[in-house]
């Protein structure tokens, strides 16, 4: 039987040698379409970016607040997924079964019983229901963001979760590359090609499969950034800047989910406790070594 030592081993070994082929077969895309998308989301994306921090910040090892917002964008990536044809939203990103074997494994097997979408949800797939009735290309700029989001920021939330649950047992050092400053020093600049991206989750634990993706997550990203220039591209003055308008409802949307997240309040407040009593304990500590 392998031993954890070769387990850890092999799992670095993967990971470096993912890297250094993703840096040597990394195809060349045309970043000029996503630079512009990102820079007429920039304020929205920004706001939606503070107030996940705000949320997840001190309840990432908290089973009932992950599986929550699972639940709660559940039914948005199904819907995507069931409406968007392969050209637009290829099968190999498509996340719709993974969400439900964690929630599964988070709920139970029979889950959906009793399970009814939240309001906020609701109100969200009825948006979409008009933007897919208008024009499936401006549903695409949801899936767009929403993949995005998952192979991005997704990432590095998993792995902070599995270091917090000792299910990573790589170098903590990793998950903070996201902090390494952008060769760029002008921050009115956004440099993607050379942003420093968390790294790929690798492993599958039970209960982390949402956010775990088979093929390396460049090449994906690279996909449906192509399918964003093969189609944003060729869009009339009018139809960009309604594809640009959905772009920021998906953060407006996305915030509103977000708000409905069961448990937060509590496990910071559990947290909080936590912290509160162990200042305490040295302070008694303290007061103590002095007599």
């Amino acid at each position: 039987m392998e031993s954890v030592s070769q387990t850890v081993s092999s799992e670095r070994k993967l990971t470096s040698d993912q890297t250094n082929d993703d840096v040597a077969t990394k195809p060349v895309v045309d970043m000029t379409f996503t630079k512009e998308l990102r820079k007429a989301t920039k304020d929205v994306h920004k706001i939606s970016d503070v107030l996940v921090n705000a949320k997840f910040a001190l309840a990432l090892s908290d089973d009932a607040v992950w599986f929550d917002g699972l639940l709660a964008f559940y039914e948005v990536y199904k819907f995507l997924e069931e409406n968007l044809p392969e050209n637009l939203l290829p099968k190999e990103l498509h996340r719709k079964s993974a969400f439900e074997q964690d929630l599964a494994y988070f709920l139970g097997k029979n889950w959906k019983d009793n399970y009814e979408p939240r309001e906020s949800v609701k109100k969200y797939i009825d948006h979409l229901e008009e933007v897919n009735a208008k024009n499936k290309l401006l549903l695409f700029a949801y899936a767009y963001q929403m993949y995005m989001a998952l192979m991005s920021g997704g990432q590095l939330l998993q792995k902070k979760r599995m270091i917090k649950r000792k299910l990573w047992f790589g170098k903590q050092a990793e998950e903070e590359q996201e902090e390494v400053k952008l060769p760029n020093s002008n921050p009115e600049v956004d440099d993607l090609e050379n942003r420093p991206m968390p790294c790929q989750v690798t492993i599958c634990p039970e209960g982390c499969a949402a956010t775990y993706f088979p093929e390396k997550i460049s090449v994906l990203k690279d996909k449906l950034r192509q399918v964003l220039n093969d189609n944003y591209g060729n869009f009339n003055d009018d139809l960009r800047a309604e594809f640009i308008e959905e772009s920021r409802n998906v953060f407006i949307y996305n915030g509103d989910v977000v708000r409905s997240i069961k448990g937060v309040n509590r496990a910071n407040l559990r947290k909080l406790a936590m912290v509160l009593v162990f200042v305490m304990g040295v302070y008694f500590a303290l007061k103590l070594a002095k007599r």
